[in-house]
């Protein structure tokens, strides 16, 4: 038998870790659908559509999916659980590949298809509580429409990373590892943005705000105008950010469950 990886030893696994820890996986769906109803519903009444939508997909998608990264390798939290899941029959290949395919797979599918239903749902309901009779009518209607998931690139980007980095940190971290792996990125997040501003503040007069290693807004008069980085560099950029830095942490979390098994 393939000591690297084989497909019934694979399924068997598989199975056995959702259905041992039904609770983790399951509740984290559960709190990550109910929390996404729960901020849409919230930001429509007191925003508007296209806020609740950007928020409640960001929320569900990044925050779930980091929950769920940090559970999948919760069982390094004691002694006894450790021991247990390192002496399971099964590669680090195996064990690896089971973790990406929950989060990555089930669970990102499973949150595309209950937000768009949560969406389609909440837009219906504002079409039809709209008045046919008013002049407003079509502009009214064309307001709102469907969350489009190809226009939420940089949040896919953002939870790829996340959630690679919560992989990384739920083998590191033994304890609260979700906490302590936001808390990190969450530093390292507003550090980027903080110490791009004050480069570029000094660099740029009237600088009104920037994107980290993207853009520069400055304001010349009545006017704002966009300075960017040059083609070559803003691809090397998203090179890195995009298939580099995810791809390098999914090698990382690899080789430290390795080392857990020595």
């Amino acid at each position: 038998m393939n000591e690297t990886f084989n497909f019934r030893r694979f399924r068997i696994l598989f199975v056995k870790t959702i259905v041992e820890r039904p609770v983790h996986i399951m509740g984290t769906f559960v709190l990550s659908f109910s929390l996404v109803v729960l901020v849409y519903f919230l930001f429509k009444s007191i925003a508007n559509y296209e806020i609740a939508q950007l928020f409640s997909f960001s929320i569900g998608l990044v925050g779930g999916g980091c929950l769920l990264a940090s559970l999948v390798f919760g069982y390094f939290s004691d002694n006894a659980s450790s021991a247990s899941y390192l002496t399971l029959p099964a590669s680090g290949l195996e064990k690896w590949l089971c973790a990406i395919i929950i989060v990555g797979g089930i669970y990102l599918i499973s949150f595309l298809l209950f937000f768009r239903g949560v969406d389609a749902l909440f837009v219906h309901l504002y079409h039809m509580s709209l008045n046919q009779k008013d002049p407003r009518y079509n502009t009214q209607y064309n307001a709102v429409y469907l969350f489009t998931f190809s226009d939420a690139w940089l949040i896919f980007i953002f939870f790829l990373n996340a959630v690679c980095a919560m992989f990384v940190g739920s083998l590191y971290f033994n304890k609260i590892s979700f906490i302590k792996v936001a808390l990190v990125i969450c530093g390292m997040y507003f550090f980027t943005f903080l110490l791009n501003y004050l480069i570029n503040s000094i660099l740029f007069k009237d600088m009104t705000h920037g994107f980290p290693f993207h853009m520069v807004a400055i304001k010349t008069g009545t006017e704002q105008g966009i300075v960017t980085l040059p083609a070559s560099l803003n691809k090397a950029f998203d090179l890195i950010v995009q298939y580099i830095l995810p791809a390098s942490l999914l090698i990382i979390s690899y080789i430290r469950l390795k080392e857990k098994e020595v």
